[in-house]
């Protein structure tokens, strides 16, 4: 699990797609050496060791400007979202737990791992499917950024810490955000 929001000197996520977030080991090691600065911490979550004891950061900040980039990196979660959660062979809406990456040309038949060969399926979908070549109810895309973002406003996002909440952009949230504690 990713603790802590990483954002760009300017104040916003470095990415959206997925919203930029690192372990807090990370963000402690970034700011020791000299790399971030601490916005929010946790304050419920302390770490101690013989020298020093420092809570837990819940929110930093790059001193260095990054361009952002504004290409969506694939992964399971995006590919959910590009496919609405639904499994492309049954049309089916799943929960993410619930959801596989499927191969439209199986691996064993030489396909890769790219977004205009993958889609979202279900478990029992995908177990039936097998190595099989079946057409998927969407032919898989490449997702822009801008398209992802409005499907991102649509399904519920759930924050660590509640002060994300003040730097992540509108295209990241909606009113169905809630807060992990």
């Amino acid at each position: 699990m990713s603790d802590t929001l990483l954002l760009n000197a300017c104040g916003n996520p470095i990415s959206s797609f997925p919203v930029s977030t690192i372990r807090w080991q990370r963000a402690v090691k970034l700011h020791f050496l000299n790399k971030v600065d601490i916005l929010e911490s946790y304050q419920d979550w302390q770490i101690n060791s013989p020298s020093f004891s420092m809570h837990v950061p819940a929110t930093v900040i790059t001193r260095d400007y990054y361009r952002p980039k504004h290409n969506v990196c694939f992964n399971r979660y995006n590919l959910a979202l590009r496919d609405e959660f639904k499994c492309q062979y049954c049309g089916e809406q799943y929960r993410y737990d619930n959801l596989t990456i499927d191969h439209v040309i199986p691996r064993s038949q030489g396909g890769v791992t790219v977004w205009t060969n993958c889609v979202i399926a279900c478990k029992r979908c995908n177990i039936a499917k097998g190595s099989k070549l079946l057409a998927p109810r969407r032919k898989p895309e490449q997702p822009d950024y801008y398209r992802m973002a409005a499907l991102r406003s649509r399904f519920p996002f759930s924050v660590r810490h509640s002060s994300w909440l003040d730097y992540l952009p509108n295209g990241v949230l909606n009113e169905t955000v809630s807060v992990r504690v």
